[in-house]
Formats: C-alpha cells, sequence, structure tokens
C-alpha cells in the first residue's frame, strides 16, 4: 500500500472520529439539557403540591374557626367543606376520634340537596330538610365545635 493511501485512509479515519465525537457531545448535551428539564418540571410540580397542601390547611382552619364565629356558615357546611378539604389532605383523619363527628354529620346530611338542587326544591321540601338539619346541627353542636376547635391547633402540616 502506498503512503498517499495510507495518510487518505488516516485522514478519512480521523473524519470519522471526529464525527463520531461530534454526534457524541451534541448526544450528551442533549441528556443533560433533559435531565436538567426533567429536574425543573420535578421541583415545580413539588412546589405546586406545596402550594395545594398548605391552601388545603389554610383553608381547613378558616372554615374550622368559621363553624364557630360566622353565623352564616351552617354547621352542615361547615361539615361538608371540612370533609371534602379532609378527603384530600388527609383522608384518614376521619378515623381519629377527636373528627369522627365531622364524617358522622356528613353522612348523616349527605342526601340532603345543595346548591342549584337546594334552589329546586319546592318550599315544604326545603322546610323538611332545613328541620332535619337543625335538628342533626342541634344534637352535634357541642362535639362539632369542639372537633373545629381541635383542627384549628392540630398540626395538619405533618406529613403523617
Amino acid at each position: 500500500m502506498s503512503d498517499e493511501v495510507l495518510y487518505v485512509l488516516i485522514g478519512v479515519g480521523l473524519l470519522v472520529i471526529a464525527a463520531l465525537a461530534a454526534l457524541i457531545a451534541r448526544q450528551l448535551r442533549q441528556q443533560r439539557e433533559q435531565k436538567a428539564a426533567q429536574r425543573q418540571q420535578l421541583e415545580e410540580a413539588r412546589n405546586k403540591a406545596r402550594e395545594q397542601r398548605q391552601y388545603l390547611i389554610d383553608s381547613i382552619r378558616v372554615i374550622a374557626r368559621a363553624m364557630h364565629d360566622d353565623e352564616k356558615l351552617t354547621l352542615t357546611e361547615g361539615c361538608i367543606r371540612l370533609k371534602v378539604l379532609l378527603d384530600n389532605l388527609k383522608p384518614d383523619l376521619h378515623r381519629n376520634p377527636d373528627f369522627e363527628i365531622i364524617e358522622r354529620h356528613y353522612e348523616a346530611t349527605r342526601h340532603i340537596p345543595y346548591l342549584d338542587a337546594w334552589r329546586k326544591l319546592e318550599r315544604t321540601e326545603q322546610r323538611r330538610y332545613q328541620r332535619e338539619m337543625d335538628s342533626l346541627e342541634s344534637e352535634n353542636r357541642a362535639a362539632l365545635l369542639l372537633a373545629a376547635e381541635k383542627l384549628c391547633a392540630y398540626p395538619l402540616d405533618r406529613m403523617h
């Protein structure tokens, strides 16, 4: 083989090596960018979850306080709202003896229509349901207010 052919083959080999090195470098850069993007998405998801969790905690505390202080918020409406929020934050908290009353009151009133369904009811039906709610609220008042008070102080921000 002549020296000229050998130099051409060496040159071609070097070009192939350079091209492969450039390809590998590009793929490594893309991989680093993908990992950085994944880390960013994960951090954003964590922040969003943290914000959502804090929103639930704040909402629970506001409603629990309002059950004591706000004449417009009925105990039944407070229970409905707390039930939904607690289900999203700590579903097992309903089994805590301090908060079982919220679940029991919710279950006792869940058949009662609300919002648009309430507005569509005949006045006689509304009064019948209102008497039922008033009776249940009267019966459960002390326990519900105590549960709401304990919820205000409960360390909801602990993970488990």
